[in-house]
């Protein structure tokens, strides 16, 4: 095979790869460029080839700084300015040599910013995986939450979902996400409990280089970057510091970041879904948290029924989460015999769906029989509540007018009557008898 055939392959080859690619020689002007080239830079082959580069950008190209400096640049951020057009690419630069050692030339390779954070989203697993479809439960107050979530699911407009613990906020966000326009774009959640509060910037925002002692070469995406196009999950929004809420309700009225250490404003595209366990409109009164990013928020709020209102779908839960360990292969039963069934009915659920998936785990491991029982139950240090107690707690709330209203509302209806309240039927039952209705 001639040297022209090879040449012409090699050629069509360039042409085909997506990263762009161009060529320059020692003076810096350019040589060659390939398709994804002129693609990603906006520009046809004739306005670059024969170009000193230098001329084509008011910034400083990484062809001119490898050729100067006579080293590799790998994988840095680079904007290109073309026309007024800024390209924000990553880019790698390598120096060409003759065989005595003389630099002829330059090459650099280069992909979009986009592209580029589509694969660390991959990598990284910034995506949702669950679905309204995921979430268990027939009780009217959860298909009403439902409702409002996919409705809410078709605008662009910030979330403020509430929930006690273990109630599964972040599967209705994924959900939510899910359902949207924005399903083929990432998901990336930020626990703000779970990192230093002088760690929350740099997550949010990202930085540059050098921005401080221990920062990356070559600087670090932060989450409002990676989930450009798609989602922001603020998990635990109640424990932001107060300086960081001033520079998320700045982004959140932008919609541009700054990285720490950066003087390069980044546009993005972000819809943002927060939740909280906490009363965040008592914590705007006691000054603990900005009024104007709670409303900035909260312009649609979604409020996740805790599992003592949902006493319909403890049952459908438990069986629920029996299922999905026996088809993992852990451990075989059939289900839970009916004094068990009792006691889960019972129990307050302060730690809700979460709560209850950890003592059907724990009571399958105890099991020693086909079906989780009683004693069971007790071995895995789940109490049943007395009774007494149960009323005790609940008499402030639930005093003989609220149940008398309620009755009529059900038209003497006792087990709808207990899921309005909140509470079993037994604990009903004691109501009943304690106010000789």
């Amino acid at each position: 095979m001639n040297k022209d055939v090879i040449n012409e392959i090699l050629l069509k080859a360039l042409d085909s790869v997506s990263d762009g690619i161009s060529i320059c020689d020692k003076n810096g002007y350019l040589l060659y460029v390939n398709n994804a080239c002129c693609e990603i830079v906006g520009a046809d082959k004739e306005e670059l080839l024969n170009k000193k580069v230098d001329n084509l950008s008011p910034d400083k190209p990484m062809l001119i700084e490898v050729i100067e400096k006579k080293k590799s640049i790998i994988d840095i951020e680079y904007f290109w300015n073309f026309k007024g057009k800024k390209t924000h690419l990553i880019n790698s630069g390598y120096p060409i040599f003759d065989e005595n050692g003389n630099i002829i030339g330059a090459i650099d390779i280069f992909r979009s910013i986009e592209r580029s954070r589509k694969l660390a989203n991959t990598i990284a697993g910034h995506q949702a995986f669950f679905t309204f479809n995921d979430i268990v439960g027939e009780s009217n107050t959860l298909k009403e939450t439902i409702h409002l979530a996919k409705t809410f699911s078709k605008s662009n407009e910030s979330i403020l979902i509430y929930g006690e613990t273990g109630t599964g906020k972040e599967l209705f966000a994924q959900s939510i996400h899910n359902y949207s326009n924005r399903r083929r774009k990432p998901f990336v959640a930020l626990n703000c409990a779970n990192l230093p509060n002088e760690l929350i910037d740099s997550e949010l925002f990202g930085y540059e280089e050098g921005a401080f002692t221990g920062a990356r070469k070559g600087g670090k995406p932060g989450k409002f970057e990676l989930a450009n196009g798609g989602t922001l999950f603020l998990d635990e929004l109640g424990e932001m510091q107060i300086d960081i809420q001033a520079k998320l309700l700045r982004v959140l009225e932008t919609m541009c970041i700054n990285r720490i250490g950066g003087n390069k404003p980044i546009n993005v595209d972000v819809r943002i879904i927060a939740a909280t366990n906490r009363n965040l409109e008592e914590m705007v009164e006691e000054g603990q948290f900005r009024r104007d990013l709670y409303y900035r928020l909260k312009v649609l709020c979604l409020e996740i029924p805790p599992l003592k209102e949902r006493k319909r779908d403890i049952l459908l839960l438990a069986e629920y989460f029996i299922k999905k360990l026996v088809d993992k292969g852990n451990k075989y039963v059939k289900g839970i015999d009916n004094k068990a069934k009792e006691m889960l009915m019972k129990h307050s659920w302060k730690g809700n769906i979460r709560e209850l998936e950890n003592v059907i785990s724990r009571s399958m491991f105890a099991c020693d029989g086909e079906w989780i029982t009683e004693k069971t139950l007790f071995m895995t240090g789940f109490k049943e509540p007395r009774y007494e107690e149960i009323i005790k707690k609940q008499s402030i709330k639930i005093n003989k007018d609220i149940l008398i209203d309620t009755l009529n509302s059900t038209e003497g209806n006792k087990k709808k009557a207990a899921e309005i309240l909140g509470i079993s039927r037994p604990t009903l039952y004691k109501f009943l008898k304690k106010y000789d209705l």
